[in-house]
C-alpha cells in the first residue's frame, strides 16, 4: 500500500507558503488578516489535497476558556453504526458557544471560499474524545450523508497527543492519498464531502487522548437557538458574528 507524507499541523503552516493564522474566529467577529490572493492559494491547495488546515483558527483566550470547560466537563462513550467509538464530551454551553463561532455568517462565506462549496445553511457537530487505550476508533467511512458538504475538525487538544492520523483515500482504492496529523491546539482541518472520499483516523497512542470537535458544514438549513448559551460562557456580545 503506497502511503504520502505524513503532514503535521503543528509543524507547518496552513498550506505550502505558511503564512500562520490567516483567519481567527474571536469574541468580537471574524478576523482575516490574509489577502485575496492567500484566498486563492488555500482554495488550489484544497482542490488538489481535498483538504486544508487553518493554524490557531480560535483565539487564545477564548480557547483557553474552552480548553477549561472541557476538562472537567461529563462524558459519555458511544459507537455510532460500528464507524465510530468514542468518548462525546457533554457541554451543551461549550458546544453552542463553538457552534456561534463556527456558524458566524463570515466565517461561512470564507469556508465557501477555500472549498468552492455551494451556499453553507448550517452546520452541525459534536465534541469528542479517542482514548489510547480503551479501544476508541474511527474505520473507514465517508461523510456522505445528511445534506453535508465539508467535514470540519477542530483540535481541542492542549498538548501533543500521538497517532489519531487522518488518513485520506479513494473509494476501492488501498492506496492512501493524504497522512495528516492535526496536532495543533486550536488548528483547524476543513475536508471535502464527496462519494469518491473515504477517510479513517488511526488509534490514539501513548498517554494523551486526542479532543476535537468534529462537524460538517451542510446544504439544507435547521433552526438552531444557541446565543443565549454562548452569552453566558463567553461574554461574546449579541451584536456579534451573525448565526443566521
Amino acid at each position: 500500500m503506497k502511503k504520502s507524507t505524513v503532514r503535521n499541523s503543528a509543524a507547518s503552516g496552513p498550506y505550502e507558503a505558511g503564512k500562520g493564522e490567516l483567519i481567527q474566529l474571536t469574541r468580537k467577529g471574524v478576523v482575516f488578516s490574509g489577502s485575496a490572493a492567500d484566498l486563492r492559494e488555500l482554495r488550489a491547495q484544497f482542490q488538489r489535497d481535498h483538504y486544508i488546515i487553518l493554524p490557531k483558527l480560535i483565539e487564545p483566550d477564548l480557547f483557553a476558556t474552552i480548553l477549561k470547560r472541557i476538562e472537567s466537563a461529563p462524558s459519555e462513550r458511544k459507537e455510532y453504526d460500528g464507524i465510530i467509538a468514542q468518548t462525546v464530551i457533554d457541554d451543551p454551553l461549550t458546544y453552542n458557544l463553538l457552534l456561534f463561532l463556527i456558524s458566524s455568517q463570515e466565517f461561512r462565506g470564507l469556508v465557501q471560499r477555500i472549498t468552492g462549496c455551494r451556499r453553507i445553511a448550517d452546520f452541525q457537530g459534536r465534541i469528542y474524545r479517542l482514548n489510547p487505550t480503551t479501544g476508541e476508533r474511527i474505520v473507514w467511512h465517508t461523510d456522505v450523508y445528511d445534506h453535508r458538504m465539508v467535514t470540519f475538525s477542530l483540535n481541542l487538544t492542549p498538548q501533543e497527543y500521538r497517532g489519531g492520523t487522518l488518513q485520506i483515500r479513494y473509494r476501492g482504492s488501498e492506496e492512501i492519498l493524504h497522512e495528516v496529523r492535526n496536532t495543533g491546539p486550536g488548528d483547524a482541518l476543513l475536508m471535502r464531502v464527496a462519494n469518491k472520499l473515504f477517510h479513517r483516523v488511526l488509534p490514539v497512542e501513548g498517554d494523551v487522548p486526542r479532543t476535537a470537535m468534529a462537524g460538517w458544514f451542510r446544504w439544507e438549513k435547521e433552526n438552531v437557538n444557541f446565543h443565549d448559551a454562548l452569552r453566558k460562557v463567553s461574554g461574546v456580545s449579541p451584536g456579534g458574528p451573525s448565526a443566521d
